[in-house]
């Protein structure tokens, strides 16, 4: 039996908190609950199944993929994808898109297919969401604004249980740059 696994960037809990609210009560609003099942969170590389077997494999991967600068990420009000998905943007930056380059080139082997460009965001309604339900959520959510920003100093692989997305190991970054003074 297979496992079902995803990398993601974890805000820090303030803004995860603040974004959970925010989910929580469009959820209430417009009777959608699909997006409250992950946390919060941005995804570099989405959804992909691993045999069991492989899962070793998997983590000695991502330890390479540790190499990469911290960087902040600003995230800015609301946007979507029609007819169903309402987010926050995460604003596209150099930071982001390098780390996805590099999880790109050392996950291609446990990928079914190729993830493409990243186009980060962190949704706040989807899946169970009805086209019309999705242009009530976007003409109230388009007049609102939110601005956050944090240090994205690592990622997450999460795992799903069965049930629900849980935290399976995270990764802090460490750029050669340290690592070679931590040789000396």
């Amino acid at each position: 039996m297979q496992s079902l696994f995803f990398i993601t960037i974890l805000p820090p809990s303030s803004v995860s908190n603040a974004i959970d609210e925010i989910r929580k009560q469009c959820a209430l609003d417009y009777k959608v609950y699909s997006a409250l099942k992950p946390p919060v969170h941005i995804t570099l590389i989405p959804p992909f199944n691993l045999a069991p077997v492989l899962e070793h494999k998997l983590i000695s991967s991502l330890e390479q993929c540790r190499n990469f600068q911290p960087f902040e990420q600003e995230l800015k009000d609301y946007a979507g994808f029609s007819p169903r998905v309402v987010f926050i943007n995460a604003l596209k930056n150099p930071g982001i898109t390098a780390l996805h380059k590099i999880l790109r080139k050392h996950l291609k082997i446990y990928l079914e297919k190729d993830p493409g460009s990243i186009k980060p965001h962190i949704t706040i309604a989807y899946r169970d969401v009805e086209p019309i339900i999705y242009e009530q959520i976007m003409e109230a959510y388009s007049k609102r604004r939110f601005n956050a920003h944090f240090t994205v100093s690592k990622f997450a692989l999460l795992k799903h249980d069965g049930k629900k997305w849980n935290l399976f190991r995270e990764f802090e970054s460490r750029p050669q740059e340290e690592q070679y003074k931590m040789n000396l």
